[in-house]
C-alpha cells in the first residue's frame, strides 16, 4: 500500500511496521488535521469472515478503554472488507527493540515499567478485557519511561455467555510469553496477562528469558511443566522482595499468582518505596546525634585530662620513690664502708668475708662486694669473684652522685635490673678501698605498676560515670530539639495550626514560645488572604 491510498477518510502517509496479523501505517485525518496510526488486517487474514468479525468486535471493546498506559483507539472500521483500527501515533520504541540494544535496565526502571503495566492491565481486566498477548513488542516506551500497551487485536472479552476456551488448533498469543493455561488450551482470564508480565519482568531483570525451548513444542512443554532458573541465581543483586514478586507471577497455577493487576502494582510500589527510602537515607548527610556528640566530647575531654594528669603524677611519684630508694641505698652502703674501714686498713680479709656473709644473710642484696685500694675484691657474696679485679659494669647508666657515692642502673643477668651503689672506704679522708652494693629494682617497679593500675582503674570508673551522665544529659537536650524539628516540619507542610504545648522554664521554653508566635503570625496571614478563584 503506497502513500496515495486512502483508508476510509484517512490518508496513508508511510508504513511503520508489519506483524503476523496486521500492517501499521502512519496516516493523516484531514477532518481534524491530526497525524495518527492506522492498523490494517493483512489480506490473507481477511479471507475468514469470522476472523474479521472477531477482530472488529474485540478492537471495538479495546476502544472503550481509556487509560494513560493503554494506546487510545479513535476509530474502528472496514475498507473493502479489510478491517482497520485507527489509534494514536506513539512516540518512542517498542520494548523489544530497546531490549535488543542490550540496554541494562536498573531495578527502578523495571519497577516503573512493571507498575504502569500492572495498572493498565488492572484497568482493562476490571472492564472485562483480557489482552492475551502481553509481550515486549506490544509495549511502547518513550524517552521518559512512560509506557503504552498496544495491540488488543486478539483481546478476549470476558462474558458469562461466551466460551472461555481457546479453540483447538488455534494459538492466540506469542509462545515465549504465553501462560501455562494458554499453552494447554484451558480457561484464560486476567491472571494469564499477569503471567506474561512476570516473563517480561524476569527478562528485564536478568537479561535472560525464563523459558528457552528451541522449538515451539519444547518451549510450550517448559512453560507448562518446568520452573525457570531462580532470579537469585542469575542476578543475586536483585532485591529479595522483587524476586519473590516475579516468582509469584510465574506460578503454574493461576490461583497462586497475584489475583489482580492492582495487587501486583501495590506490591511493586512497596518495593519501589523501600528502595526510594534507602536511596534517600544514603543521599542524606549522616548526622551524628547530639547525645552521641555530647557524650563523645565530654568523654574525650575527661580522658585526655586524666591521661595527662596520670602521666604527670605517675612520673613524679616514680621519681620520688626512686630518689627515696637511692637515699636509702646510699646510707646503707656508707654504713657498710665505715664498718669495714679498719679491716681493709689492716688487711684482715677474713673478717671482711665474714662481714659480707653475715650482712647478705640478713639483707636482701643482689650482691655485696668489698675491694681494696688496688681494686682487688676481698669480700663478696659471689665467692668466685674474691681475689679478682673488680669488673667494669657493661651498660651501666649513672643516675646519681650522692656525696661521693655513685649510683648506676644496670642489668645483672637473670637478677634483672638493679641499682648499684659504689662508695669509697675512707680512712682519715684517704680512699683505701670501695664497696659495691646491688639492690633490686623489682620492688620499686611493683609499687609503680600498682600505683599506675589504681590510677587507670580510677580513670575508667570516672570516664564511665561521665559517659553515662553525658549521654543522659544529651538525651535530655535531644528530646526538645526533636519536638521543635517536628513542629517546623508541620509548618513546612502547611499545617499552620500546629503549636507546641510543652511548658519549660529554660532556653527551650523561650524557643517554643517563639515558634508558637511565628505559627500564630503565619496562620493569621493565611486567614487574611482572599480565597483563590
Amino acid at each position: 500500500m503506497n502513500s496515495s491510498i486512502a483508508v476510509g477518510r484517512y490518508q496513508v502517509v508511510e508504513e511503520l511496521g508489519k506483524g503476523a496479523m496486521a500492517v501499521v501505517y502512519k496516516a493523516h485525518d484531514p477532518n481534524i488535521d491530526r497525524t495518527l496510526a492506522i492498523k490494517i488486517l493483512r489480506t490473507e487474514r481477511c479471507i475468514d469472515p469470522e476472523y474479521r468479525m472477531r477482530f472488529l468486535r474485540e478492537a471495538k471493546a479495546a476502544g472503550n478503554l481509556s487509560h494513560p498506559n493503554i494506546v487510545t483507539i479513535f476509530d474502528v472500521g472496514e475498507d473493502n472488507n479489510r478491517p482497520y483500527i485507527v489509534m494514536e501515533l506513539l512516540e518512542g520504541l517498542p520494548l523489544d527493540v530497546i531490549m535488543k540494544k542490550n540496554k541494562a535496565f536498573t531495578v527502578q526502571e523495571v519497577l516503573h515499567i512493571g507498575i504502569q503495566l500492572a495498572s493498565a492491565l488492572d484497568y482493562a481486566h476490571s472492564n472485562r478485557v483480557v489482552h492475551r498477548d502481553i509481550k515486549p513488542s506490544n509495549i511502547v516506551c518513550n524517552a521518559n519511561g512512560a509506557i503504552k500497551i498496544t495491540d488488543f487485536g486478539i483481546a478476549h472479552i470476558e462474558s458469562g455467555d461466551a466460551t472461555q476456551q481457546t479453540q483447538m488448533g488455534e494459538v492466540l498469543g506469542t509462545p515465549q510469553y504465553m501462560s501455562p493455561e494458554q499453552v494447554l488450551g484451558q480457561k484464560v482470564d486476567g491472571r494469564s496477562d499477569l503471567f506474561s508480565t512476570g516473563v517480561i519482568l524476569y527478562q528485564l531483570l536478568t537479561n535472560q528469558k525464563p523459558f528457552k525451548g528451541e522449538t515451539i513444542a519444547t518451549l510450550m512443554f517448559q512453560i507448562a511443566t518446568e520452573e525457570p532458573t531462580p532470579i537469585g541465581q542469575v542476578a543475586p543483586s536483585i532485591p529479595a522482595p522483587l524476586r519473590l514478586i516475579v516468582d509469584k507471577l510465574l506460578k503454574k497455577q493461576p490461583d497462586k499468582r497475584f489475583q489482580s493487576g492492582k495487587d501486583l502494582a501495590d506490591a511493586l510500589r512497596r518495593v519501589q518505596q523501600d528502595l526510594d527510602e534507602e536511596t534517600r537515607k544514603q543521599s542524606e548527610p549522616r548526622i551524628i546525634p547530639l547525645r552521641v556528640k555530647w557524650t563523645a566530647i565530654m568523654a574525650t575531654i575527661v580522658a585526655l585530662t586524666m591521661v595527662l594528669s596520670i602521666t604527670v603524677v605517675y612520673k613524679k611519684q616514680y621519681a620520688a620513690m626512686t630518689q627515696q630508694m637511692i637515699d636509702h641505698g646510699t646510707s646503707l652502703v656508707k654504713f657498710i664502708a665505715t664498718e669495714n674501714a679498719v679491716s681493709v686498713l689492716s688487711e684482715e680479709w677474713t673478717a671482711i668475708e665474714l662481714f659480707v656473709n653475715e650482712v647478705t644473710a640478713r639483707q636482701d642484696f643482689i650482691y655485696l662486694s668489698v675491694a681494696d685500694h688496688k681494686g682487688i675484691v676481698r669480700g663478696d657474696n659471689r665467692t668466685e669473684n674474691i681475689g679478682k679485679p673488680v669488673e667494669p659494669k657493661q651498660g651501666a647508666e649513672k643516675i646519681a652522685d650522692n656525696d661521693g657515692t655513685q649510683v648506676h642502673s644496670l642489668t645483672a643477668g637473670s637478677k634483672g635490673d638493679v641499682f648499684e651503689y659504689d662508695t669509697p672506704i675512707l680512712f682519715q679522708n684517704k680512699e683505701i678501698g670501695r664497696v659495691y652494693v646491688g639492690l633490686s629494682q623489682d620492688s620499686l617497679k611493683r609499687v609503680g605498676n600498682l600505683t599506675l593500675m589504681m590510677m587507670l582503674i580510677l580513670m575508667a570508673v570516672t570516664l564511665s560515670a561521665v559517659t553515662v551522665v553525658a549521654y543522659i544529659f544529651g538525651n535530655v537536650l535531644d528530646a526538645p530539639l526533636k519536638l521543635l524539628r517536628s513542629a517546623l516540619d508541620d509548618i513546612a507542610q502547611g499545617r499552620l495550626h500546629h503549636r507546641i504545648t510543652q511548658q519549660r522554664k529554660d532556653e527551650f521554653g523561650l524557643l517554643f514560645k517563639s515558634f508558637n508566635a511565628m505559627a500564630d503570625s503565619l496562620q493569621k496571614r493565611d486567614d487574611e488572604q482572599p480565597p483563590q478563584a
